[in-house]
């Protein structure tokens, strides 16, 4: 049986850092779920490999896909929750992300054309463009990730909660108390600290991990 050690950081910026002299040529494209094979090709043309799980759960989960172009050269590309729920797997948490704010997911620059601050500048396309009136982003990062925390904290996030949880077998989740969260978390009992994952919670939980 095995057992993994979550350490993770969430990390907040109810402001975006402004860009000083923004990249001629540079847009934000949303590909959405009849799409997925041109998805596939973008992360194949950008050198990503994404994590484990069909692609087509994450938009069954309300999250959107964006690639960035930079003039005709593909440059990046990013998920996003806004007015949908962000399921942090690790601690088997489901928090509701509001219509004006928004979570990073799994966001990736092509190695060659970073440190333009495309990363900060495709956060301000997608408040600009998806996210009417917005009012803050939200993200999560592994603790140990420096390059990454470096990155979100250039782009104005914060530190506000650094939360763990132990994965025993892939059932049975010792986690951290429940974040103080604006709008209620109800689902798989989060403010329990032991979980066992079986049965009707274990099913939903696959349905929600992307």
């Amino acid at each position: 049986m095995y057992l993994v050690r979550h350490d993770l950081a969430l990390v907040h910026a109810p402001v975006l850092t402004p860009i000083p002299e923004p990249t001629p040529g540079l847009r934000l494209e949303e590909l959405g779920a009849g799409q997925l094979a041109e998805l596939e090709r973008t992360y194949a043309r950008i050198g990503h490999r994404y994590a484990a799980g069909p692609l087509e759960r994450r938009f069954a989960n309300g999250l959107r896909f964006g690639r960035l172009w930079v003039g005709e050269r593909l440059a990046g590309s990013l998920w996003v929750v806004h007015d949908a729920h962000r399921y942090i797997d690790e601690l088997c948490w489901r928090l509701l992300v509001p219509a004006r704010q928004f979570w990073l997911r799994d966001v990736f620059i092509t190695p060659a054309l970073r440190g333009q601050r495309l990363f900060l500048q495709m956060l301000h396309a997608v408040a600009r463009e998806w996210v009417p009136g917005f009012e803050g982003a939200w993200s999560d990062v592994d603790w140990g990730n420096t390059a990454s925390m470096r990155a979100h904290a250039a782009a104005g996030f914060a530190l506000r909660h650094r939360v763990r949880a132990v994965d025993v077998g892939g059932r049975l989740r010792w986690r951290d108390p429940a974040i103080p969260w604006p709008l209620p978390a109800r689902d798989l009992v989060p403010h329990r600290r032991w979980l066992w994952l079986g049965g009707e919670r274990l099913r939903r939980h696959a349905e929600w991990v992307a």
